[in-house]
């Protein structure tokens, strides 16, 4: 999962500033506010929070399958993509 949200750093380095965490709990810092980002997947069908503003925060269930890790990096990536 911290591969997939460092890869998304990696395509949208002007958006996300830092990605950090361990295990399954993970956050990525962004450079905007993350209210956007949340509502965007939210819409998508998935369920993300925000903290201190502009920290996505991303605590799955210790059963995430990695399909359901691709389905929600990929919701995250279309929101960031529609955004900057």
């Amino acid at each position: 999962f911290k591969g997939k949200l460092l890869a998304l750093k990696e395509k949208h380095p002007n958006l996300i500033k830092e990605v950090r965490g361990t295990g399954l709990i993970l956050g990525a810092e962004l450079t905007i506010p993350g209210r956007e980002v949340v509502e965007k997947v939210l819409e998508k069908g998935a369920i993300i929070n925000c903290t201190a503003g502009n920290v996505l925060r991303f605590i799955p269930p210790l059963i995430i399958t990695k399909e359901q890790v691709d389905e929600v990096t990929n919701m995250v990536d279309e929101a960031l993509g529609e955004i900057g």
